[in-house]
């Protein structure tokens, strides 16, 4: 059998056991139907033989056993449970025939074993035969490589971990062999300097070279603050003679394996501050040459170094490109995120490079290491990355190939859960873009591809989802990234929610769509056009609820979005027999203004509802400019019962007109007279008038109240001296 050769890389390490189990038993099954159909010499057998006994080879890379079992029923291979079909159906009821719980299988089988392991296996005379033993019939036949119904084989099966091999999982070899390592540190230390006889004693069945391998992960992967405990634990036990500086003298073995085991730890001087290594002369420091961790370190980064310098030479193959990829997880997985981040950083720079060869193989590169660092380990290698990115598209030193490499940073990032450093990213992308009239403009064809690949719905999608199930700081994250994207995409997937019943919902979506602009502005007035929308039963004057609401928020939106474009779209809409939709615009185009808001509210002013005339008059006073005066003394004139609204938004107004006009009620009674018609009191109307007047306060208007108080009547003055509209006029006049 072939052995696992010395250098290991990540597709070793990648392999899929769950998928090479089953395939084996496939095969397994379909050599055993045609053994016992064929018999043991034809061709038939032979070839289908040849077929698992390879399946087996590929696995005896890794591990010296392989068993098959039965438990309750269900048949396991390397300790997985296999699902159920007509091969593992097969497989076991040629093991239950045979009274097999346990067949175990080690490298040294060659092809003429197995076959004859299959060959027994399927032979229904033996299946009859009570005296029929497996385990002698193999030993009579000296077949010592496969053991039947073993302790060994029980022994590899109940006391290792089992896996469901029916579940969407992680069943490589990296991860098997983590899971026989275990989380205990003191049990690693005897796992370090075992050999294979040792390792299967400590539970480990993976060969010796891939846990000395994997045995840097498997550490780095621990808790320092914990490694440091339980190192106190330990010195706690051991008794010092010294009356001097703390240095212990006697140390158990489990204390000085521990001490040696910490050499592999990426935050080692964290680990042994304060504390002295006391045997051997082991050194605290990470880059001590004779140091284990040191060795690592200096083996990778040479290596990746060296790699580097062969891609970016001429006639550089796919096969030092993987290797690359393996070499920069072989740096994140041992802890030497520095270093890491210092050959990322220099990938990056790379793309820079005048030759777009060069360009071109260190995105190549780049996306071949960057989802590496979606593990949370991983972070600071990618907060360096962010960082390099950012500076370069602030300093607009970025190259086309940039395009591809912003979505991918920003993929990891999402992927990593990292939303912080994704707005940190499409902040500086969105740095680069900029909006005239209805033109988005990018100064950067790198960063309008890299928006677009970005600004893909289902990432929209992804990120919206996150936000509602979320909260904290990640919200604010993602809503940032959100209104940097800023693409009518973004529009569109929040348009979907902006009826959500949940309240604090609702707010955060109109509060992203408020800042989301010009993308706003096309979807919501989309919605506005849209005469569907604005269906209903020609009996009912109101929306149905599910149109309502979304009418609703999408006037909201045009209105919160403070843009006159959007008053053409809510001006097809105030004739609606809904008087709530008349109401909301209103309130929009407030928020609105401009030109062109008062004159959708002068046509709202006609309305034929009191309540929605007043409301748009209001408006007009808040927003309108002094020349809209005639407008507002023209809805007066026609509608009497609003003069007092109409009068009180001229005092909004101010200007020449409106003064005029507010000093001529005080001073011409038939004028004010006939502005109030019969239908609203002539005191209230110069009640009214006075108080514009008053608020408008400037000289000329003052003088007009000054000039009613003096020329009213001795009888007047006392007559009318507690009267409300002489209260405010001298109320005013005490003020200027």
């Amino acid at each position: 059998m072939s052995q696992l050769t010395s250098i290991i890389t990540e597709s070793h390490l990648s392999v899929n056991l769950n998928k090479t189990a089953h395939a084996l038993v496939r095969e397994l099954a379909m050599a055993s139907r045609k053994m016992s159909i064929y018999g043991e010499g034809h061709p038939q057998s032979i070839k289908a033989v040849e077929k698992p006994f390879f399946l087996f080879s590929s696995i005896f890379r890794y591990r010296s056993y392989v068993g098959l079992n039965v438990q309750r029923g269900d048949l396991y291979l390397l300790n997985i449970r296999l699902k159920e079909s007509p091969f593992t159906a097969q497989i076991l009821q040629f093991l239950q025939a045979m009274d097999v719980q346990v067949a175990l299988f080690e490298r040294s089988m060659r092809i003429q074993d197995f076959t004859f392991f299959v060959n027994t296996l399927v032979t229904r005379q033996y299946a009859y035969d009570a005296t029929f033993s497996f385990t002698n019939y193999l030993k009579q036949h000296k077949v010592d490589c496969i053991e039947v119904n073993s302790e060994r084989g029980y022994d590899l099966f109940e006391n290792r971990k089992q896996y469901r091999g029916d579940v969407d999982a992680d069943f490589s070899v990296r991860r098997l062999v983590l899971d026989q390592l275990g989380d205990d540190p003191v049990m690693l230390t005897r796992v370090r300097n075992a050999n294979q006889q040792g390792l299967l004693e400590l539970g480990i069945d993976f060969e010796p070279e891939l846990v000395a391998y994997l045995l840097p992960e498997k550490v780095a992967s621990f808790d320092a603050g914990n490694i440091r405990r339980l190192l106190t634990e330990l010195a706690d036990k051991v008794a010092t003679t010294d009356t001097g500086p703390l240095r212990i003298k006697n140390m158990t073995d489990d204390y000085v394996a521990l001490f040696k085991l910490v050499d592999y730890h990426p935050e080692k001087k964290d680990i042994l501050k304060d504390m002295e290594d006391r045997r051997h002369g082991s050194s605290v420091d990470d880059g001590e040459p004779l140091s284990e961790t040191g060795a690592i370190k200096i083996e990778s980064a040479a290596r990746i170094d060296q790699l580097i310098d062969e891609l970016f030479s001429y006639g550089a193959s796919d096969a030092e490109a993987e290797a690359f990829g393996d070499a920069f997880l072989r740096l994140l997985k041992t802890g030497q995120q520095p270093k890491a981040a210092e050959v990322f950083n220099q990938l990056i720079e790379l793309m820079s490079a005048p030759e777009p060869t060069y360009r071109q193989q260190a995105l190549n590169l780049l996306e071949m290491v960057t989802y590496g660092l979606v593990h949370t380990a991983n972070g600071s290698v990618l907060e360096t990355g962010v960082a390099e990115a950012c500076q370069r598209l602030t300093d607009k030193t970025e190259t086309y190939e940039y395009s591809e490499f912003l979505w991918l940073l920003f993929d990891v990032c999402r992927k990593a859960g990292r939303y912080d450093q994704a707005a940190r990213l499409t902040r500086a992308m969105a740095g680069r873009r900029s909006v005239n009239g209805n033109v988005t403009v990018y100064d950067s064809m790198a960063v309008k591809k890299g928006f677009e690949n970005i600004s893909r719905r289902q990432t929209i999608d992804v990120l919206i989802s996150t936000m509602l199930n979320t909260s904290g700081d990640e919200v604010g994250y993602i809503r940032e990234v959100l209104v940097s994207i800023g693409s009518e995409q973004v529009a569109h997937a929040l348009a979907g929610i902006i009826s959500h019943p949940l309240r604090p919902v609702r707010q955060l979506t109109l509060k992203i769509l408020a800042d989301l602009g010009k993308a706003s502005l096309k979807v919501f007035s989309h919605i506005m056009c849209d005469d569907s929308m604005f269906e209903r039963d020609e009996t009912r004057h109101e929306l149905p609820d599910q149109k309502w609401y979304v009418v609703r928020n999408s006037i909201f939106v045009l209105g919160s979005l403070h843009d006159e474009q959007g008053v053409a779209p809510l001006r097809n809409r105030i004739d609606d027999r809904d008087i709530r939709v008349r109401r909301e615009i209103i309130t929009a185009l407030e928020k609105i203004g401009g030109e062109e808001a008062v004159d959708c509210l002068t046509l709202m002013a006609e309305d034929p509802i009191t309540e929605v005339r007043e409301t748009a008059i209001v408006a007009i006073g808040l927003i309108g400019e002094p020349e809209a005066a005639p407008i507002l003394i023209d809805i007066g004139r026609k509608h009497p019962r609003n003069s007092i609204k109409a009068v009180t938004a001229l005092g909004k107004l101010g200007g020449e007109q409106a003064r005029l006009f507010l000093g001529q009620l005080l001073e011409e009674p038939e004028k004010l007279a006939d502005l109030a018609s019969t239908v609203v009191s002539k005191d209230a109307l110069r009640l009214a008038a006075v108080k514009a007047l008053g608020k408008i306060g400037d000289q000329e208007a003052i003088g007009y109240v000054r000039k009613f108080k003096e020329n009213q009547s001795a009888g007047q003055k006392i007559f009318f001296k507690n009267s409300t509209v002489n209260k405010t006029v001298n109320d005013i006049l005490l003020r200027h």
